[in-house]
């Protein structure tokens, strides 16, 4: 067990995002040679927001640390201290994907998004290494 696990996702494709760049890159470089205006006053400026727009994208994830649970982008990043969980609870639904939710010592359930968890096993195998009793697997 590490001190502290992290996993972490971003929405849309990276290689779509690079793609998309290069190819303004590409249309800016051969705009160049005809209207450099154009390319001055369009061309840069998309290759800029280009470049904002993947560097602003949010990150969602989970990091758990020995104190406590972190969920990444979601409510400004919602802490859930690890003396307050009581279990970590994994349904396993068949039509939409697994159930999974942190329920604490005063008996409320915190819901976690399914896209900002890693696999269960991986779930599974780091809860229990922070001493969260994992209930619902079959």
């Amino acid at each position: 067990m590490t001190e502290t696990y992290e996993y972490s996702v971003r929405p849309g494709s990276t290689l779509l995002s690079v793609m998309s760049f290069l190819g303004l890159g590409a249309l800016a470089f051969f705009l160049w040679q005809v209207a450099p205006g154009f390319v001055l006053l369009a061309g840069i400026p998309a290759l800029a927001a280009c470049v904002w727009q993947v560097w602003q994208l949010p990150r969602y994830g989970l990091r758990m640390t020995p104190t406590s649970w972190q969920l990444l982008g979601v409510e400004d990043d919602f802490v859930i201290p690890t003396s307050q969980i009581s279990y970590l609870r994994v349904q396993k639904k068949t039509d939409s994907g697994p159930e999974v939710g942190l329920i604490l010592d005063d008996g409320t359930e915190i819901r976690l998004p399914t896209e900002v968890l890693p696999d269960l096993g991986a779930l599974v195998r780091e809860a229990s290494a922070r001493n969260v009793a994992v209930r619902g697997l079959a």
